[in-house]
């Protein structure tokens, strides 16, 4: 908890000195670049240098495991809380040594029975806590950090979908390559585990409505490193999708009501957001 209260001071002391630090928009904007580019942001304490944490991870110099001491962002899918263990490659492991805090920014590398991430950048913790009132404000302005980076991500995201839709899904079945589309399919050692959802549509917000008001979702079930962070679909789940023409599974229609029709998929984190963002949403597509 030390590691997240400095962390938060940081982000404050950092916003209250900035009319007087030469620099100071630079180090805001690295921040953010960090945090946008990072699918994991935790602050821990360094416990092992050159190790692991778990079998299956491979053991180097660069590698060292941190003790999490809170969670700061992550992947649904990914099982990571405090007092967990958890397998960084550092880029400068003499940057490094036991009972470090530090806030890391990272990307998934490894899962298995843990976690193991790259190191995309840190933040030393300095030393002492942060008084409550300090907190508070640190973690609005972490949260409208957040924010703005967010709401750019989702514009750029609703450019790049091809279809943006609320709906909900009434169908689940794993969905196998044809034998006559075999030969287009990307031979690959991370298998998609390619599944298929049946979306009904209750409204378009981008793009134009398919007949029958239903349409073939695939999505990679795997828990593959490559596969890791995109949704997973059940049936009955609701929310806004934002979908793109299928270039990945190998055939891009699909067989819906005896009819093809094309095949969409949802494969980037953040390309499903629950309803409770629709007005978010469709506050941005009017900009």
């Amino acid at each position: 908890m030390n590691s997240l209260l400095s962390f938060l001071a940081g982000i404050l002391s950092t916003a209250l000195l900035a009319p007087c630090v030469t620099g100071f928009p630079q180090v805001q904007n690295n921040q953010a670049a960090l945090a946008k580019q990072s699918s994991i942001i935790f602050s821990g304490t360094v416990s092992q240098l050159g190790a692991v944490s778990f079998v299956g991870v491979p053991q180097s110099p660069q590698t060292i495991v941190v003790r999490v001491d809170s969670v700061l962002k992550k992947p649904p899918a990914v099982s990571l809380k405090e007092g967990d263990n958890i397998t960084v490659e550092v880029k400068d492991p003499s940057a490094f040594q036991q009972g470090a805090q530090a806030t890391f920014y990272a990307e998934g590398w490894i899962f298995g029975s843990g976690v193991a991430v790259k190191e995309l950048g840190h933040d030393f913790s300095p030393g002492g806590g942060a008084p409550a009132e300090a907190v508070r404000t640190a973690e609005t302005a972490l949260g409208r950090m957040q924010k703005q980076i967010s709401d750019q991500d989702l514009q750029n995201r609703i450019a790049l979908s091809d279809l943006v839709v609320i709906g909900h899904i009434t169908d689940v079945h794993r969905w196998t390559i044809p034998k006559s589309a075999a030969a287009r399919y990307p031979i690959s050692e991370h298998s998609a585990d390619w599944h298929e959802a049946v979306l009904q549509i209750k409204s378009i917000l981008k793009g134009t409505k398919p007949k029958g008001g239903k349409m073939a979702v695939r999505f990679p079930l795997s828990r593959d490193v490559a596969w890791v962070n995109s949704p997973k679909f059940q049936k009955q789940q609701q929310g806004i999708f934002f979908l793109k023409r299928d270039q990945v599974s190998g055939d891009p229609t699909a067989t819906l009501g005896g009819y093809q029709v094309a095949a969409y998929t949802c494969l980037k984190p953040g390309d499903w957001l629950p309803l409770s963002d629709e007005a978010r949403v469709r506050s941005l597509l009017k900009k």
